[in-house]
């Protein structure tokens, strides 16, 4: 077996850039380093984490191309597809066979939502890998509570794990909905693990799906938790599952003391030499399985002395999948593989989502969604998750890959200035330097307006230009819009609302098959200027 282990530089998004080696508070990157001393005589433990996180669904191996990536063809090419849980599965056997006494195993949320298998099986198909696998715990992320309330808790019931949140709250109550931490024995060592939820879930998912629960940033709350667990259990080890973001992982220590490690999820970063910031060490690896995070930590005297971190790169055709979660993953996909590898069309150019302000693939569903309705607007999420088609055929696969939903298709009319007010607040979401204001990282996608911008300026300003159907925008103008999977037709200024019997995924396969070839592309959308 030939395992892939990355070294390559740390790319940030837009939003997240950061040029320093050295950061306040004694942060520091790198990915093995000493952060305390041990006293004379103690000899530290080992405690390895493997972790996993925002892996959305992809059972299957899949192409998926970085924000980084523009040659990415060439690099599908060579390299194939990545990820697999039967392939993570093969390599988190094999590093847990070395020191099954004193690993864990952990995943850091957006796992059981993103495709049509997990669609189908509303999260259960991936639940049962992850019992296969052995996990200790997980924290949710926000994707994984776009099923509604009976079903989210019926796979957290199915799960012999601990889903953690001690951020999630009942809002009639004032209790705690899940499990806020547990405590572990590995290596000899008290582990305390702390799941915190995805602060912004009831605001950017479906609101009837979490109605009733709050989540949020709960600085307070999670600092006493800390002190509680640290006073009753003397842990020698605190790990937080976060789902908040890599941003708001790197402020949080500064703010909440006394965590050891953060695990982190929501962003898609690939993290290769973490950070360690005010003594808290902060991971992620990337997102789609393509990476096994793996961080060595050296305890003794109740403190983390020194860690050794890698992101391990799942590259398919370089593993042989583990037979036993390759046998499961058949056995879930077996009922939908019919339907899911069906051709439906062909694409000339490659379908690909990650990028900060316009992308191929939601161009496409942005355009098919104006087209099949005749609105003058159409939108669609910032989603980060999902494949990247090459040029070639499609599949409905595929397609439940770019839409794994089954939400309807809504039409309303807003005016040109509820209109820039959306596209504007959706800019802050992207380029707030406070990281606990962004909601996102990437531009809401839309059709039938051209905006240009202008970063550098403030909130409420950043729209230079904004054009729709071509001519520019009329404040007082009602404009027909068509939308799915956002809330944006819940808003107060949203008239005629029109929720119809259309499912917007199975319309988009319907779109495809009559059109029987797509080429989406590039077209400026939008614009970036500077005003100097």
């Amino acid at each position: 077996m030939k395992v892939a282990v990355s070294s390559r530089k740390l790319f940030y998004p837009l939003v997240f850039a950061i040029a320093f080696t050295f950061m306040p508070g004694g942060g520091l990157w790198n990915p093995s380093a000493t952060i305390a001393d041990s006293k004379a005589g103690d000899e530290p433990k080992t405690l390895t984490i493997l972790w996993t996180n925002d892996t959305h669904g992809y059972l299957h191996p899949l192409y998926h191309k970085e924000i980084d990536e523009d040659n990415y063809l060439e690099i599908a090419k060579k390299e194939g597809k990545i990820g697999g849980w039967a392939n993570l599965a093969t390599l988190i056997k094999k590093l847990r066979s070395k020191a099954p006494d004193s690993t864990l195993l952990l995943d850091a949320g957006d796992t059981w939502h993103g495709t049509g298998l997990a669609l189908f099986t509303r999260g259960s198909a991936i639940v049962k890998v992850m019992n296969a696998l052995q996990y200790d715990a997980m924290t949710p992320g926000n994707v994984d509570f776009l099923y509604p309330k009976e079903i989210f808790m019926k796979r957290v019931e199915e799960s012999n794990f601990p889903v953690l949140a001690a951020n999630m709250y009942d809002m009639e109550w004032g209790d705690p909905v899940m499990k806020r931490y547990i405590i572990k024995e590995k290596a000899g060592l008290k582990i305390a693990i702390i799941g915190i939820a995805y602060q912004w879930t009831a605001k950017t998912g479906n609101r009837e799906y979490t109605e009733g629960w709050s989540f949020g940033l709960r600085e307070d709350e999670i600092s006493e938790l800390i002190k509680t667990i640290r006073a009753e259990h003397n842990p020698d080890v605190v790990i937080a599952l976060s789902h908040m973001g890599f941003a708001v992982d790197k402020k949080y220590p500064t703010r909440v003391k006394g965590i050891d490690v953060i695990v982190g999820a929501h962003t898609h970063d690939n993290v290769y030499n973490p950070p360690v910031i005010d003594g808290t060490i902060i991971v992620q690896a990337g997102s789609h399985g393509k990476f096994l995070g793996k961080l060595d930590l050296k305890v003794a005297n109740k403190k983390v002395v020194s860690f050794e971190h890698k992101i391990i790169r799942i590259v398919a055709k370089d593993i042989t999948p583990d037979p036993e979660i390759k046998e499961l993953i058949a056995t879930e996909y077996a009922p939908f593989k019919d339907k899911l590898e069906r051709i439906i069309g062909e694409t000339k150019t490659m379908l690909y989502r990650r990028a900060t302000y316009e992308n191929t693939m939601d161009n496409f569903i942005t355009d098919a969604y104006r087209a099949m309705s005749k609105a003058d607007v159409a939108f669609s999420p910032a989603w980060r998750f999902g494949l990247t088609i090459l040029p070639g055929k499609i599949s409905v696969a595929d397609v439940y890959g770019m839409v794994p939903s089954e939400e309807p298709v809504v039409t309303f009319t807003l005016s040109g200035g509820n209109l820039k007010a959306i596209l504007e607040a959706a800019l802050d979401n992207v380029l707030a330097k406070n990281p606990y204001a962004q909601l996102g990282g990437d531009l809401i996608r839309f059709s039938g307006m051209q905006v240009t911008i202008d970063e550098s300026k403030k909130f409420g300003k950043r729209i230079v230009s904004l054009r729709i159907g071509g001519e520019p925008y009329e404040a007082e103008k009602k404009y027909t819009v068509v939308s799915a999977n956002t809330q944006i037709h819940t808003a107060p200024t949203a008239e005629n609302v029109s929720t119809t019997s259309k499912i917007a995924v199975e319309e988009l396969i319907k779109f495809i098959e009559k059109k029987k070839i797509i080429a989406p592309k590039i077209d400026g959308r939008v614009k970036i200027v500077t005003d100097n």
